[in-house]
Formats: structure tokens, sequence, C-alpha cells
């Protein structure tokens, strides 16, 4: 019975089919867990999401749902987006978010609970939690987000396989909310070539210093059997200028040795082929945009002195 109860789902307590007696023991053993009030979870279950903030989340999405009275809810906004794997500025959510279609809205420290519109179309189940689709989640965030911080989800949703003609469709369903003006132009700025954070901050502000667009994730070398072997983040093609922006910052401490001298063997073999390489770290991108701008404007030039030399 105890292990049972070890592995237990968040369940409303008063569908349990345990004494009073039986719960009040099985707490006190820390066999079942109070995720909130009413709502249960086996210790088991609740122990092995401890290291994973996607699964706890989950968990206490689940419970918070479990909790809540009156019209079906669904997990929204932040908690949506951790759940679909989305990436996201600033730190994972701690509080749960959820959308419910009628009734008033209410938020205490771990749960807040919104009312707004919510087509049979704009939600579904992940990691077994009733939650908005990828799209609609994609298109609440960038509403409401700053523009940058909308770049970085849209961007990592199409990269994880959500359509852009879902996105354009949610934005239509949705057309006159507030922020869907910007939920648009970032839904038209988005790209899921994008391969980080980093790289879609570096565009938002490559368009912000009006630095002409690179492309992304071009493959400039390639093995004897075709493969990808040398892939750059940003190429600016009618100047010859590479751009790279995580430099070394990928790799632990217990790998900086032998990944310094890749990156150094790799750039120099980049170098070879007449392109100018730029690289910078998220704190040059997110303090100091202009600084890098202007490196890569340097780029531009050298990379144009050495044709004329050539």
């Amino acid at each position: 019975m105890d292990d049972a109860i070890a592995q237990l789902p968040p369940t409303r307590r008063a569908d349990l089919d345990l004494s009073d007696a039986a719960i009040r023991s099985a707490l006190r053993k820390r066999k079942l867990i109070a995720l909130r009030r009413g709502v249960l979870v086996g210790n088991a279950l609740f122990e092995v999401t401890a290291n994973d903030a996607r699964a706890r989340h989950a968990l206490l999405a689940k419970g918070a749902i479990a909790a809540t009275d009156g019209a079906p809810a669904f997990a929204c906004l932040g908690s949506a987006g951790l759940l679909h794997g989305f990436d996201r500025l600033g730190r994972p959510p701690e509080r749960v978010r959820l959308y419910r279609r009628k009734g008033a809205p209410w938020r205490d420290s771990e749960v807040a609970v919104l009312t707004c519109g919510l087509p049979d179309r704009h939600v579904t189940e992940i990691l077994g939690v009733a939650s908005t689709t990828g799209a609609r989640t994609t298109v609440d965030l960038a509403r409401w987000v700053t523009f940058r911080g909308g770049v970085v989800v849209a961007d990592s949703a199409l990269r994880l396989g959500v359509g852009r003609q879902e996105l354009d469709v949610v934005a239509g369903d949705c057309a006159r909310w507030p922020g869907v003006r910007k939920a648009r132009a970032v839904i038209a700025f988005a790209d899921g070539r994008a391969d980080s954070p980093l790289e879609s901050i570096s565009r938002v502000a490559f368009r912000d210093i009006s630095l002409p667009p690179p492309e992304l994730q071009v493959t400039l070398a390639r093995d004897e059997w075709g493969n990808p072997r040398i892939t750059v983040d940003f190429f600016w093609p009618d100047f010859g200028v590479v751009g790279e922006a995580d430099g070394l910052l990928k790799y632990g401490n217990d790998d900086q040795g032998l990944a310094l001298r890749n990156e150094k063997l790799r750039q120099e073999e980049i170098e070879a082929m007449g392109f100018v390489v730029v690289r910078w770290t998220w704190d040059d991108i997110w303090r100091r945009p202009d600084w890098v701008a202007a490196r890569i404007r340097n780029a531009f030039g050298e990379a144009a002195r050495r044709r004329r030399t050539a």
C-alpha cells in the first residue's frame, strides 16, 4: 500500500479511496505530498522531478488544475512555454499560470488563473498537462513580453516544429486582443534557424542598429561524406564576414583547454577561406550592442580591403 501511495499522481483528496487516518499517516511519513490544498501527490513522483524544472512544473501544473473549481483550466503563458520546451529570457517560471474560459480570475503566491477566450483548437496536452498549443503559447507570450523576448520564444517555437502558418492563424484569432500587433511583428521577424537565445537577441540587435541582415547557420565546409563540418552562426556573404555568437561560453571548465584549441583551429580555417571572423559574448550583445555592431562594420571594411588587395 505504501508503495502504491508513493507513486500516486496528483489527485484531489476527495477522490482518494483512503480513509482520513490513512491520508494523515501517509502525509506524516511523507509518502504523500500536498501540492495544493486538497490535492496530493505521491512522494516518489514528487522527488523524481527534483532536478528537472520542466517535469516539476508539469507536476505543479497538474496539481493546480486539479485544485481549480469550475471551468476546465489549461497551462498558459510561461507555464505552457516551459512545458513545450521553448527558450525564454530570464528564469523559468515559479508560479503556475492557467487559463480558463469563464469564472473570476484569481491568484496567490503559487498559481495565477486568468479568464480569456480559448477556442478548442488553441488547446492540447503536453507532458500529460492540459495546455495551450505551441502556437497559442508563442502568440500570447509575444503579446506580453518585449519584442526581443518574443523573438527568443518564436525562434525557438519554429525551431521545435511550430509552423509559421499556425502562428499566423492564431494571431488572426486574437486580432482584437492587446499586444497582437507586436506579436505579428515578432512572427514576421522570427527565424527557426536561430540556434539559441543568444543568436535571437543578436538578430534583434542587428535590426535595431540597422546592420544588414545576415544569413543564419551557413555551412562553409563539408567532410568527405558531404556532412556539414564548419557551420557558422551568422554570415554576410556580400561582405565576406562571419559572426559567431557563442564564443567559448558553451563549454564547461573541464573542456576549456580542448575547446580553445579546436575553436582556434576552426577560426584559422575560416580565415584561410578568405573570411573575416567577429566573435561576441552574451554580455557583449546585451550590454554594448553598439560596440559589437562597430566591430562588424569594421570587419566589412577589412574584408573589402582584403578583396582589393587580392
